[in-house]
């Protein structure tokens, strides 16, 4: 049954990656992956994606609040220290 399963969901992904729109990274450009993009009660839901991205609001040339672009972007890396390291 566990076989079925994973068969079932990589199929699922396959089908929805290609159906899916391409995700470009809206600070450096860069091409994400493919993905399937839909919102449910509020949320976006980023299915099929390898990549972990979080929102961000898109510039915009003229200020408006009633419509906004949401891009995507990688995670940036910590830039804190290592927790626990002793001197």
């Amino acid at each position: 049954m566990n076989k079925l399963k994973r068969f079932l969901r990589d199929l699922g992904l396959k089908i929805l990656r290609a159906c899916g729109s391409t995700i470009i990274d809206a600070e450096t450009g860069r091409n994400l992956g493919r993905a399937f993009l839909f919102t449910w009660r509020g949320k976006v839901f980023v299915i099929g994606l390898d990549t972990p991205v979080r929102p961000v609001f898109r510039p915009q040339a003229r200020l408006t609040y009633w419509k906004q672009e949401l891009g995507f972007t990688v995670h940036p890396p910590p830039d804190f220290p290592r927790c626990g390291k002793g001197p």
